[in-house]
This record gives C-alpha cells, structure tokens and sequence, in this order.
C-alpha cells in the first residue's frame, strides 16, 4: 500500500517525509501508457506532488504543479487535492531518451533544462498562492529542493527514485528533509548531507518501507513518527463535468461543431479517457 510517512526531529525543529508511491505511479504508467522514461519522470513528480497535498490543510483546495522545462516529456502536470490525492500527465508520453553505461535514463532529458516548476495552492480565496521557480539542472530532485528553498523559505533536501522497466513499476518514492525556521545550521547541514546520499532512492524503497528509511537514518534525532496518509492516484473526471463543459458553451459555437463533426468529443489527460456525446445528445443537453 502506498503510505507517505512523516516523522518530527530534533524536537519538532525539522521534518521528515518518506513518500512510496508504487501503485499511484503504477495507476498513472497503465493510463497514460507512458514508455519508461516517461513513466519514471511522472512517476516521481507525482510522489512529490502527493507530499504537496499532504501538507495542505482544509477541505476543497487543490494544488496544481507544472514543470516545464523544454525537455523530450514536455510540460509534466500534475493535480491534486489534500491528503496526497494526485493525478498527472506528461504532454509527450513517448519521448525518445539516451540510457547512460549503467542503464538508467537522462531525467534532465526528459525534464529539460530551461524553464521553470509553478505550484499553485488554491485555497477558495480570491487569489491563490502562486510559486513559480527555475528549472536548476532537470534533476527533478535539485529543482524542486530549489523550489521549497526559494519559493517556500525551507532549504529543502530532496531525494527521489523510481524502477520501471517495459510499463512495470517495482517501486517509485521520494524523501524531502524540511528544517523549519529554528532549526540551528549544524543540523540543517547534517540532513541535507544525509539525503545526498541517498543517490538511488527508487532502489532504496523497493527494499524498505518508509518507515525502515526514517528509523535507519534519522532514528537518533529525537525522532517521533506522525500518523501516516495513504495517498492515491484519483482522477475526478465524469460524464456530469464533461456535460457541464458542453453547456458552457455557445449555442452558435456548439451548432458550428455538430455541423463539422456530428459529435463532441473530449479528452480527460490524467486519465486518457474520451466522452463522445452524439448529435441527439448534445442537443438535449444544451436544449437547442
């Protein structure tokens, strides 16, 4: 079961956070039919946006994270709702992508390297927050410990990772290290020294579960573990959202497409599903 495990150190003055993500990135890989570069970059974007919504406090907010970074993958999308509900997509699900001497993909391919991470957290308020920071190398893992650092005012470590191979996915996680405000420098430079090393994260997961990855290597932090969040992939597409879309529509613009296409077709990308509507149907629909 996939889990996102917190855990207090030091006294509450830094935070832990271990996300195993296996069978959401499994849910994204088989919808989107992603191949494996692809699915490892969604995968781990995912795990890190299922950490976002975990920390997100309320009822009826959602978070959207882009990264665009002129890579092979496109834009990756993904959204989300508290509690490390997520969805994702990336634009090019069949990217063709170099393999280094020991057999894993160029990330920073697929991620590129120019361009920018926006997160943003709608809170039901007039304007949401909005964080927007530059892609740093195409990592994923340093783009994004830049992006909480400067966006967010936490110099964040980040450690992610994902084993796919030919659609299937034997593990995919992530690890971020939050120093809160009083948390004194000689701590912060230990974590972050910690989570540098952690330089094959997929595989790390795949052999421990997350709370075996706090014990073993924060353990002796005064560390307390918190209640755990089981996070998923949702999709929160439906036959009543897509209808709602058609009615808002214009009669003209709706009569113009009838007279082109017969139908109304659309596509859900987080869950690569199609709504056809036929002629009759539309035409109840938006009583015309």
């Amino acid at each position: 079961m996939d889990i996102i495990q917190k855990a207090i150190l030091f006294g509450g003055k830094a935070i832990v956070s271990v996300v195993n993500g296996k069978d959401l990135a499994q849910v994204a890989v088989d919808k989107q039919q992603t191949n494996d570069a692809a699915s490892e970059v969604l995968a781990r974007v995912l795990c890190i946006g299922a950490f976002l919504g975990c920390g997100i406090k309320g009822t009826n907010i959602r978070l959207s994270v882009t990264v665009d970074g002129g890579g092979k993958c496109g834009k990756i999308i993904v959204a989300g709702e508290t509690g490390g509900i997520v969805r994702g997509f990336v634009e090019n699900r069949n990217p063709k992508v170099s393999k280094s001497a020991n057999g894993t993909y160029d990330v920073s391919e697929c991620i590129g390297k120019e361009g920018s991470i926006t997160v943003i957290k709608d809170f039901g308020l007039k304007n949401p927050y909005v964080g927007k920071t530059q892609i740093v190398n195409g990592s994923i893992d340093s783009d994004f410990a830049y992006y909480f650092t400067t966006s967010e005012g936490l110099p964040t470590a980040v450690a992610s990772g994902a084993v796919i191979k030919d659609g299937k996915v034997s593990s995919c996680g992530a690890i971020i290290v939050q120093p809160m405000p009083n948390c004194e420098e000689e701590y912060v430079v230990v974590l972050q020294d910690i989570v540098r090393n952690f330089t094959n994260f997929g595989e790390l997961i795949q052999n421990k579960t997350a709370e075996e990855i706090i014990e073993e290597n924060f353990g002796h932090f005064e560390c307390k573990l918190m209640p755990p969040v089981y996070p998923e992939f949702k999709c929160k597409c439906s036959e009543e959202r897509m209808i709602n879309i058609i009615k808002s529509l214009d009669k003209e613009e709706i009569k113009d497409i009838l007279a082109k296409e017969n139908k109304i077709e659309i596509h859900c990308d987080f869950c690569n599903k199609y709504y056809v509507f036929d002629a009759k149907r539309i035409k109840e629909i938006a009583n015309i």
